[in-house]
Formats: C-alpha cells, structure tokens, sequence
C-alpha cells in the first residue's frame, strides 16, 4: 500500500484514547453487557462447533519462520504411592510457537513508527522479556466472546476454496452480508471465509503457506464504522498475502491498521469448514463465539480452541 494513502487512512482509523490512556483492550471494549446478551441469544438448536486446528507436529509451520508444538512426556505412568501402587499418572510439555495454529495476534504483534497501539512506546514496551504493554493477558481478562457472524466469501463467489489472488473488498461484505440476511451490530465478531484452510486440512501444510486469499487493507474502514469488536479468518494473516502485502510501501497494511491504529485483535486459522456447511443448511450464519486467549503474561499472541454455538 502507498505510504500516503495509509497515513491517511490511519488517522481517521485511530482509537487512540477512546477508551482511556491506559486501554490495553482496543476494539474489544464493544463488547457490552447488549453485545454478550445478543450473542447468547443465538444459541437456539444447541449446536456446538469447533474453529480450530489441532495443536501438533503436523500443524501449518515449515520450520521457517514458526515451530509447529513438539509434545514432551516428562512422566510416563509414574507411581505416586509405592505402598499403594494401583494409582498412576503421566505429565508432559509442550514446546511451540504461539502463534503457529489458531490464534490471536496481541495488539503488541505488529507496530509502526515507533509507537503500539493507544500510543505506547515500542521502545519502552518491546523487549526480549515480551510486551510490556499490549500482551495478550489483557485480551484474556476477562476475554473473547460475543456474537459472530459468519461472512462466507467463498459461498458468496461460488466456489469452496478462493483463488490466492482473491483481495476481498469491502463491496464484498456488504454482498455478503445482503446474501445471508445479516448486518454487522456494535460489538460483533466478524469471521471472514476463504475456504483456504481447507489447503492445510486436506492437503497438507505445502499447499497451505504461501500466497493466499484474505482480506483487503482496505476492509479496516468498513470494520471501524461497523463498530466490530474483531475479525478472525481461515488464512494465516486476515489479509490477503500477496507481493503488495509483504513488499509494498507499508508491509502488513491491514495488522498496522487493526493491531496499531484500531486496537483489533486479529484471529487467525481458524477453520469454519463445518460451520459454513451448517449455516449454509439452516439459514442461520450467526452464532455465540467463544475464543478467549491464554493469559500468556507479555506475550504477542496466543493459541486459541474456539467454539461456535447455535
């Protein structure tokens, strides 16, 4: 993206001291007692649905940049009483990128010049200890949970899987929303289908990474008008991963956006194959989201175990 049309598309994006100096929250502070009481409301049929990929050694990570989770038995079937030696017990470890399955990104994963969101100096808040300020803890206190609404982009074009060199444009939520009778209130969570985690589900973590369809930088506008607390897709990065995306004048566009400027946590893998087949059959494409991250203290983003409710 052209560094003069980000600046000026950031300033009026800027949450900065919307909800104090002090907010470490961002857009999450949407999220109301009306928003909580909207989201539980459409839990109608008592359905309930996973939207994420397993945590283990044949996770999406190549090695090159994240580790997918190496699982460590520390104590394998140990005695706790040798008097009384009937009881056992096992433990383990688990040593893994944060971010390397379904995930958020913190608002402290991504900055520009200088500063994170809410104006906290990236100096005085990065180090090797983490974040200082902006760590994932204060997405997971008291957490992530609302209304999702379920934006099918693949449906919407007709095709299970979007090409990777699919920008999804604003025009395009708008049509599917208008598509599915939806509408987009205070304090929801927006799930944007791809169909692109289907790559790693079915075909393995080499047809998964690389270019891949997402999000235009350009959806950071229309997120801020409708007052979403986040968004959360099925690709690795929201937006859409492309050569304007990785070398363009202003790199991750849309994350400087949303993390920076916004205060809008990023969901990321989250696979809603299943969800998708079930709104598709009862008309239903909102839900009660439940996504809180691990209080993971200074850390940039964390694993999550989403569920949707119906």
């Amino acid at each position: 993206m052209k560094a003069v049309d980000f600046d000026k598309l950031a300033e009026n994006l800027r949450n900065w001291g919307r909800w104090g100096k002090e907010d470490q929250r961002g857009t999450l502070n949407h999220i109301d007692p009306a928003a909580l009481c909207r989201g539980a409301a459409e839990v109608r049929a008592g359905k309930m649905f996973n939207l994420g990929i397993n945590f283990d050694r044949n996770g999406p990570q190549d090695g090159s940049f994240r580790i997918n989770p190496m699982l460590y038995v520390t104590a394998l079937d140990q005695i706790m009483n040798p008097e009384q030696p009937r009881s056992r017990f096992s433990d383990d470890v688990v040593h893994m990128s944060l971010q390397c399955a379904t995930q958020w990104d913190a608002l402290s994963h991504a900055h520009y010049d200088g500063a994170l969101y809410n104006g906290f100096s990236a100096d005085e808040s990065l180090s090797t200890s983490g974040a200082a300020n902006c760590g994932v803890e204060h997405l997971a206190k008291p957490g992530i949970a609302s209304r999702g609404v379920l934006l099918d982009i693949a449906k919407l074009k007709g095709t299970d899987i979007l090409s990777p060199d699919t920008e999804i444009m604003p025009d395009d939520l708008n049509a599917a929303c208008e598509a599915e009778g939806v509408s987009i209130e205070s304090g929801d969570i927006v799930m944007v289908r791809t169909g692109w985690i289907g790559k790693f589900t079915q075909d393995g973590r080499d047809s998964f990474n690389g270019l891949q369809p997402g999000l235009s930088p350009l959806c950071a506008e229309w997120l801020h008008q409708k007052n979403a607390a986040t968004v959360c897709s099925d690709n690795i990065a929201v937006e859409i991963v492309n050569a304007e995306m990785i070398g363009g004048e202003m790199a991750m566009a849309l994350h400087m956006f949303c993390l920076r400027d916004m205060g809008m946590p990023l969901g990321e893998m989250f696979d809603f194959d299943a969800l998708a087949a079930d709104c598709a059959a009862d008309g239903q494409y909102t839900c009660m989201l439940a996504a809180p991250p691990l209080a993971i203290t200074n850390a940039f983003g964390s694993p999550i175990n989403p569920v949707a409710l119906k």
